[in-house]
């Protein structure tokens, strides 16, 4: 018995405790893994940083503390990665066989071409290793003061460089690490004490400097503090003040959307020159797991493309609809780069990649396409029931290869709103599984926004306008600098929709996708570039598409049964591509009578025409009589023309502002707002007296899509009318197209 409890050291509580703070000024070190990194969660970090500290607390030995911490951290990557037996070899047979392939890359620094295993199996030893030491240096040297430090400047930096709120942790390391340097003084002073000495004298010297951290840490965190003199140092050495409400990034494409919000600058970098027939989304991923605080993915399928050039894409995002082909050339050779193919609606077939030797790793799941170098030959395990043999495979190299420019075929949709509002509201079980996934502590509010936005609407495809429109009204804005980044336990959806209600398309997008599956519909969040702006034509009639960083964009897409996955625009002063046929009301258009020249006049001209015509008859000039009989026919003409135009004045009105419509040019778009404004008063509703024009556009009874383009409209009239600022070239192109359509689609 004695032989055995050599082994173990005889630890007193002040140890324990030391021990104790030490594991928490460690846990802020990792708690900002998930949000800066891929990694989705810091339990396993966790879980082995306190199982390294009970090791080395526990056993005397090293040698036999380092096995056992090899054995459990072994356990861990078990846990996390493998559903077979711990104690079967096959984990570790597999376990070997990644790291004998990921090796040489370790070396060459492809971090990202790595399995996650191995990642995962180098950061646990690494970790295993650094607390360790710590350990020893901390709690048996008691040398902690300069880890309190160094935790200190490290929850700092990221403070103040990254998109990581550590103002708490920042807090609480500073008193966790000065306790944790009291108690260590107070363990040293206790082993010095003489025999005959009273220990509750070294425990009253703890009183002093927990009543000092207390009382400097209350009133520093408690005490009213005035506004900085002095700008973001940071910010302005690197010339991007961001007012203190968060990091600071540019705009573009990037694969982590685990923290969404923060200010961020316009980016004018090209990414890539595009021909293409129409203009429509450049759709790169999608993501289906709402954290909370982002998005990321959850379950991924994958087929590998070996002949990316001869693959027909027959994995359809949408079906049933009328559709249009794309034909699209990109091209990135002058721009920045990407693992990435970019695509219009669903694609059919890439041709002409380069490089040449290109493959594609398909996510089926999310529709995301990304491109490898080459292929590389595998040895896959063999399996006893099948094969007593290994069997060798080509797959995709996995280092990424960034494309220079493909060409592809595509089709977009073509919306019929009537066939939409038929669709039924009954979704397949792996739909539900997938794309109403919400956080467990999702604030109630956002569901009972949801219900009271969507009250009055029956079917799916209503729902979806009417949050669509709701996001898009003047109560939310679009702001790219001062938009702050939510706070620890704070929803990035509950914090726009209720509190700051500014931000840009994350928010809106992501807001839309929440609100959408708190009542039931699928949705999942889309991000890749708009549209781009249009610099030319080409011979054969197709557009130049310029798109750049600041193209970057996030939509939604939301699942219709028989149908499949629709994008939908929530980002107010951004325009739909999408194409929707407004077939609801199919009855023709009546259309004034051409052949009578009269009734294409207003009844007061006619009138006076009629007086003349009498005044001709009573003349004596020399000059043909009108005879009682004609007179009487022309009478008759006139009075038939005058009643035709009387029940048809609606009609001729239109057709009069729409003529007038049609004739200002681009530049006159504040005149060509106000006719719009007239034909809708005329047909619809008269604007009551002392009403705006946003609470006008809001009691307006039309499609969601119509009223999207009447708030684009209204924003940039106001922005002309009393903001005194001149239009963009590009945002009066827009705003003329939708002009016309508008007041083409508007019936009497």
């Amino acid at each position: 018995m004695i032989g055995t409890l050599q082994f173990f050291r005889r630890v007193k509580v002040m140890d324990w405790l030391a021990a104790i703070f030490l594991f928490l000024l460690l846990r802020e070190w990792l708690l900002p893994l998930p949000i800066l990194t891929d990694t989705s969660e810091a339990t396993p970090f966790l879980l082995l940083t306190a199982g390294v500290l009970l090791i080395d607390m526990l056993f005397e030995w090293r040698w036999l503390g380092f096995l056992l911490k090899m054995g459990f951290g072994l356990w861990m990557l078990h846990q996390t990665f493998f559903e077979t037996s711990f104690f079967k070899m096959e984990w570790l047979r597999e376990t070997y066989e990644r790291l004998i392939h990921d090796i040489p890359l370790l070396y060459s620094q492809q971090w990202l071409a790595m399995s996650p295993v191995t990642r995962s199996l180098l950061f646990y030893l690494l970790l295993l290793v650094l607390i360790s030491i710590l350990s020893y240096l901390v709690l048996q040297q008691r040398q902690g003061l300069w880890f309190v430090f160094m935790t200190e400047a490290y929850l700092a930096t990221l403070d103040t460089f990254m998109p990581y709120d550590a103002d708490a942790g920042i807090i609480r390391s500073l008193i966790v690490g000065f306790i944790m340097l009291a108690v260590l003084h107070f363990s040293a002073m206790e082993k010095l004490a003489g025999p005959g000495q009273s220990k509750l004298t070294y425990w009253k010297s703890l009183i002093a400097p927990l009543l000092i951290i207390s009382f400097t840490v209350g009133v520093a965190y408690s005490a009213p503090k005035a506004d900085a003199s002095w700008p973001d140092p940071i910010s302005y050495f690197t010339s991007q003040a961001n007012d203190g409400k968060g990091t600071l990034k540019k705009v573009g494409y990037d694969n982590n959307d685990t923290t969404l919000g923060g200010p961020f600058i316009q980016d004018e970098s090209l990414v890539f020159m595009a021909e293409t027939n129409e203009k429509y989304y450049w759709r790169g991923d999608s993501k289906d797991i709402y954290t909370g605080k982002g998005w990321k993915k959850g379950e991924v399928e994958y087929e590998s493309i070996l002949n990316p050039g001869t693959y027909e894409w027959r994995d359809k995002l949408f079906e049933n609809v009328e559709t249009k082909k794309v034909d699209a050339r990109l091209r990135f050779t002058n721009g920045e780069q990407y693992p990435t193919i970019f695509y219009p609606g669903q694609l059919l077939r890439t041709t002409s990649l380069t490089p040449q030797n290109a493959t594609i790793q398909y996510d089926v799941t999310n529709k995301h396409i990304q491109t490898h170098e080459g292929v590389v030959s595998v040895t896959q395990s063999s399996n006893p029931a099948s094969s007593a043999f290994p069997k060798t495979v080509e797959i995709p190299n996995p280092t990424q290869l960034k494309m220079l420019n493909y060409e592809e075929q595509a089709e977009v949709p073509v919306l019929s709103e009537k066939k939409m509002l038929e669709l039924p509201s009954r979704y397949p079980s792996s739909i539900k599984e997938h794309y109403l996934q919400l956080p467990e502590n999702l604030p109630p509010r956002i569901k009972e926004l949801a219900l009271k936005v969507t009250e009055s609407a029956k079917t799916p495809y209503e729902k979806a306008v009417a949050i669509e429109t709701f996001l898009r009204s003047g109560d939310y804005k679009y702001e790219i600098r001062d938009v702050p980044v939510p706070t620890e336990g704070q929803d990035f959806v509950d914090q726009f929709l209720f509190e700051t209600k500014r931000g840009y398309c994350d928010h809106f997008s992501s807001s839309m996708v929440v609100m959408l599956r708190t009542i039931g519909i699928p949705a999942r969040w889309v991000k890749g570039f708009a549209p781009g702006t249009e610099v030319g034509q080409i011979e054969d009639g197709r557009k130049l598409i310029e798109v750049r960083n600041k193209d970057a964009h996030s939509w939604a897409e939301v699942y219709f049964p028989e149908v499949g996955w629709i994008p939908f625009e929530a980002t107010t002063s951004f325009v739909s591509p999408v194409r929707v046929n407004y077939d609801l009301n199919s009855a023709p258009e009546q259309q004034p009578a051409v052949n009578n020249t009269q009734a294409n006049k207003p009844q007061e001209q006619n009138k006076d025409r009629l007086n003349k015509l009498e005044e001709d008859e009573n003349t004596a000039t020399g000059g043909k009589k009108v005879t009682g009989k004609y007179a009487w026919i022309l009478g008759v003409i006139l009075l038939a023309g005058s009643v035709i135009a009387w029940k048809r004045r609606n009609q001729l009105l239109v057709w009069w502002i729409r003529k007038q419509i049609a004739t200002y040019s681009e530049d006159r778009f504040v005149e060509k707002y106000g006719k719009l404004l007239a034909l809708y008063e005329r047909v619809l509703m008269n604007r009551r007296e002392g009403e705006t024009l946003r609470e006008y556009v809001r009691r307006l009874s039309v499609p969601g899509d119509v009223r999207q383009d009447l708030w684009y409209l209204t924003n940039l009239y106001e922005q002309i009318h009393y903001g005194y600022k001149e239009l963009e070239e590009k945002s009066r192109t827009i705003a003329n197209k939708i002009m016309d359509r508008l007041s083409q689609q508007m019936k009497p």
